[in-house]
């Protein structure tokens, strides 16, 4: 009775150290799993279209400016990797944009929005080509926005609205060097009084 009871005891002795031993590698394998099985955080891409307005020092480089012109506009941007308002996003934008109806220019290129609490900074650089008395011209345009740039858990359409400034400079003949100072306001904005109308004539 006392061999087998001794043999016993030496027998549940190796097996709690072997339980001990791997109980932190069980541990691990546990908490691995359960970051696998774990369902990852979407990156949703954001929509964002407005329509920009503004003050246009134009023809900078020219023998004959700078003069004063009124900008208008239109910018769409996809912005992409962003998974919260904290978070940066990467993405294309294209826009296009007149000086006193004079030109008609056209682009895109890359935008990069860095957020900073409650607003974000959009830092923005691309190519275009404009057309003017000069013919089609290409150039180089960089902007930067500061304003509130939402993001939308619902959906992949973001609103946007703030003050930008952009720098345009041709490579053409035309020697086009541009400032232009403004602002950028959403389209959804612009549609809401539409929207209003319709909704009280049909009802």
């Amino acid at each position: 009775m006392t061999r087998a009871r001794a043999k016993r005891d030496s027998t549940s002795g190796a097996e709690r150290r072997l339980r001990g031993r791997w109980a932190p590698l069980l541990g691990l394998a546990l908490a691995a799993a359960h970051a696998v099985a774990a369902e990852p955080a979407e990156a949703r891409p954001q929509i964002t279209s407005g329509v920009t307005t503004g003050a246009a020092f134009t023809d900078v480089r020219a023998d004959y400016g700078p003069r004063l012109a009124y900008q208008l506009g239109g910018r769409l941007d996809l912005l992409l990797l962003r998974e919260s308002p904290r978070d940066m996003a990467l993405g294309p934008y294209a826009e296009v944009t007149t000086a006193a109806f004079d030109t008609f220019e056209g682009g895109g290129g890359i935008a990069w929005l860095v957020p900073t609490g409650a607003t974000a900074f959009v830092f923005s650089g691309g190519a275009f080509a404009r057309t003017s008395r000069f013919g089609w011209e290409p150039g180089v345009a960089g902007t930067l926005f500061w304003g509130s740039r939402s993001y939308n858990f619902h959906s992949t359409y973001a609103v946007g609205v703030g003050l930008f400034a952009q720098g345009r400079y041709g490579l053409g003949e035309g020697k086009q060097g541009d400032a232009i100072l403004g602002v950028q306001l959403d389209l959804e904005y612009l549609a809401l009084p539409f929207v209003f109308a319709y909704e009280a004539l049909t009802h």
